[in-house]
């Protein structure tokens, strides 16, 4: 399965459309207006929420985010960067075993893998918006939860590069 995974040109929420590569829409990401943990919803095209995705409140030189499933008591996926590291890596705790995102040093390329096997491949794509393409290889594989956690790494990599860029200012 092939997603692109856009944010709109225009929102105040923070909010992203997911089409197939036919440019059909097949999900529905929407941000809060206001919100400290940068929280979004991924829902069908019917607007059932299938996972939330926000950021970790508080930090102490790590940044976190966490997918919660649709009522936002049961944690589904912790997500954590590793600090230290040559290549972009992202550390996943979840439900579905052990996931593991590695990316290249400019962070456009990412494998994902699940238990120690590759089940996708996340492209950054240059553009004005932050547009990505999803690869998901395993029929297994729940493609919302793949969506969530890529909601997931743009909200830490949008944090990231938000503290950073206020030390310029």
């Amino acid at each position: 399965m092939d997603l692109l995974i856009r944010n709109k040109w225009v929102s105040l929420r923070g909010s992203s459309v997911v089409k197939d590569l036919n440019e059909k829409d097949v999900m529905r990401v929407q941000g809060k207006f206001w919100t400290f943990t940068a929280k979004k919803f991924i829902q069908t095209m019917d607007k059932e929420t299938k996972y939330v995705v926000r950021n970790k409140f508080w930090r102490l030189f790590a940044y976190r985010a966490f997918v919660l499933d649709p009522t936002q008591k049961e944690r589904i996926a912790h997500i954590r960067r590793k600090i230290f590291s040559f290549h972009d890596r992202y550390f996943i705790d979840s439900k579905f075993g052990n996931i593991e995102l590695k990316g290249n040093i400019l962070g456009f390329d990412y494998h994902i893998y699940i238990n120690g096997k590759e089940v996708g491949h996340l492209g950054r794509r240059i553009s004005l918006r932050d547009s990505f393409v999803l690869h998901v290889e395993e029929d297994d594989v729940d493609p919302y939860f793949i969506v969530a956690l890529v909601i997931a790494l743009d909200n830490i990599t949008d944090r990231r590069n938000q503290n950073n860029s206020a030390y310029y200012d």
